[in-house]
């Protein structure tokens, strides 16, 4: 069985910017989780399937990303800012339109070899740094700040992903759009 997964994967400057972060991040504290893959937000996290069925996925999200496009907002999504954990530093997100455009998805999408069900991401983030010691917090959380312009527009693309040993194969990708960062008196 191999492995598929769909993300949303930011494009551009903040792409580069979140690049910068991890280099930089990875020279100065050592690698870390975050370190192991290309930056993204799991919408749908891995789920097993037979190579041959692929066409089902990537039929269901055309028409699924087709009727989404209706209803998109702009901004498309909305980048909440940087939030800090035990071990986890992440840019969170807000997406409620992108939330149901995979919901549908996920109720329309007929596969006769998937044998456990879809799931689904509640909470949308692109994970910066994960793993990583306490004492790192503080350095890795300014690095952050330093490197990120929140401010300026993002562009975001939905990508349906296979796991191939260490790598990642893009099968489709469909623009979602451009992001914000969420006004101040959203955001509270």
């Amino acid at each position: 069985m191999n492995k598929f997964a769909l993300y949303a994967c930011p494009t551009g400057e903040l792409a580069e910017q979140i690049q910068s972060f991890l280099d930089r991040s990875q020279a100065v504290c050592g690698p870390n989780l975050a370190h192991e893959g290309l930056p993204y937000c799991t919408l749908v996290d891995l789920f097993e399937e037979r190579a041959s069925a692929m066409p089902i996925y990537t039929q269901s999200l055309d028409r699924a990303y087709k009727r989404g496009l209706r209803s998109r907002p702009n901004p498309a999504l909305v980048i909440e800012g940087l939030q800090q954990a035990t071990d986890r530093l992440e840019l969170a997100l807000a997406a409620p339109w992108l939330r149901q455009l995979i919901v549908n998805f996920a109720c329309t999408v007929k596969s006769p070899t998937r044998k456990i069900p879809l799931r689904l991401q509640d909470h949308l983030c692109i994970i910066l740094a994960h793993g990583y010691s306490e004492d790192q917090a503080p350095a890795l959380a300014q690095m952050a700040e330093e490197t990120l312009n929140l401010n300026s527009p993002s562009h975001w693309e939905m990508r349906f992903y296979q796991r191939a040993d260490q790598s990642w194969i893009l099968h489709q990708s469909w623009e979602l759009g451009v992001g914000s960062k969420a006004l101040e008196s959203e955001a509270t």
